[in-house]
């Protein structure tokens, strides 16, 4: 187990709660998944790949109500994965919901099932941005960090407060993106890890500072 494993490992330790599922980064349009709704049928998944795409990508929830323990890993089906057929990777991103073990289980099936090899949190974070859960291009991320950058909570901050759109809103809860294989280096598929990043108040979400030190300095650290 790497180092950045082992530590999401200590924190996630529910099952996921929603899966989604979205075309070409199209998040507005996600095929959202509650865990407690029933398997999709195949002619469900077969429905929902007939109009055209270039990319699929899955996306496991966990702890969605919770403001301050909720976790997104995010996975894109592109052509650095051995498995390229799009109807048998939602079968097994659903499969992998559905028979959920824990969150080790579920990189390893993924690393086994979907990239043909070890790859998935064992290389170094690229970089971090922030944007609004399923509006991620409409409303637009902020980068805070790339690699080989110092890490400078109020520089951050700064960043943050700049853009209001994403230090509140009422239109989804904030998520801080963790981003690997930015450039396509490595011989594995682009994805990335969302960290608790706010908290609701009255009928905004408030980017929370202490969660973004806390987690940007956790993940950096390790």
């Amino acid at each position: 187990m790497t180092f950045l494993l082992g530590a999401l490992s200590k924190h996630i330790i529910t099952k996921p709660d929603i899966i989604q599922f979205t075309k070409d980064r199209k998040y507005e349009e996600a095929w959202i998944i509650p865990f407690s709704s029933p398997h999709p049928t195949v002619e469900e998944i077969k429905t929902y790949l007939k109009d055209t795409f270039t990319t699929i990508i899955v996306e496991y929830i966990w702890n969605s109500k919770d403001d301050k323990n909720r976790f997104v890993i995010t996975i894109f089906l592109d052509t650095k994965c051995r498995l390229q057929d799009p109807f048998q990777f939602i079968q097994f991103s659903l499969d992998n919901l559905y028979h959920y073990k824990n969150f080790n289980s579920l990189v390893q099936n993924f690393d086994t099932s979907v990239i043909g090899h070890e790859y998935l949190l064992r290389n170094k974070i690229d970089s971090i941005n922030i944007s609004v859960f399923n509006h991620w291009l409409s409303v637009g991320p902020e980068e805070l960090w790339k690699k080989g950058q110092e890490y400078n909570i109020d520089e951050i901050k700064t960043k943050i407060q700049k853009r209001k759109e994403i230090e509140r809103t009422k239109l989804n809860y904030q998520g801080l993106l963790f981003r690997f294989n930015v450039n396509g280096t490595y011989s594995g598929p682009y994805y990335g890890i969302k960290t608790p990043c706010c908290q609701k108040i009255g009928e905004e979400w408030v980017v929370d500072f202490g969660l973004i030190d806390y987690w940007m300095g956790t993940m950096l650290s390790v």
